[in-house]
């Protein structure tokens, strides 16, 4: 054994295990904010119903006839855009769903299945540049909104 070294590293070791136990205990600080996850899941968010029926009020004052289908002559891009903005509001409506604690298990199964079938549609243009194909998709994606938005009124679980 090497003289001075036991004394010396057995000290080390040991305050090196209090710090590294002190910082596992899963324990805050006094003056340490929670988590904004844990803050969140306490906070209750709005009903799945009433976030589709504010979203879908917005969208029947603000399409102005892309996403629903009629003919683009004048702003193809903007209205590939809008599309992109139709599904991205949709996903919202899913995450909606998964955080939904009041829902028994499978009560969105049907709902699922028209959102994945909305995100197939959705996923036939080759990137978001590709104008031509969000507005090929447009329609399809649209009557699956439609479906969803029928959906949702015929299973209002709040």
């Amino acid at each position: 054994m090497i003289k001075g070294w036991g004394r010396g590293t057995v000290a080390l070791l040991a305050a090196v295990a209090m710090a590294g136990a002190a910082g596992c205990s899963g324990e805050t600080e006094a003056g340490a904010k929670p988590a904004a996850s844990t803050a969140a899941a306490k906070k209750p968010g709005k009903p799945v119903k009433t976030q589709w029926d504010e979203s879908m009020e917005w969208w029947a004052t603000h399409d102005l006839g892309c996403v629903d289908g009629a003919t683009v002559t004048a702003n193809p891009e903007g209205c590939a855009v809008r599309v992109q903005d139709y599904v991205d509001d949709v996903r919202k409506i899913r995450k909606a769903m998964n955080g939904d604690t009041t829902a028994p298990a499978g009560f969105y199964s049907e709902a699922y299945v028209i959102i994945d079938r909305l995100e197939k549609y959705a996923g036939t243009p080759a990137g978001e540049s590709d104008t031509q194909g969000w507005l090929a998709a447009r329609p399809l994606i649209w009557m699956q909104g439609q479906a969803l938005g029928k959906w949702i009124a015929a299973h209002p679980l709040q």
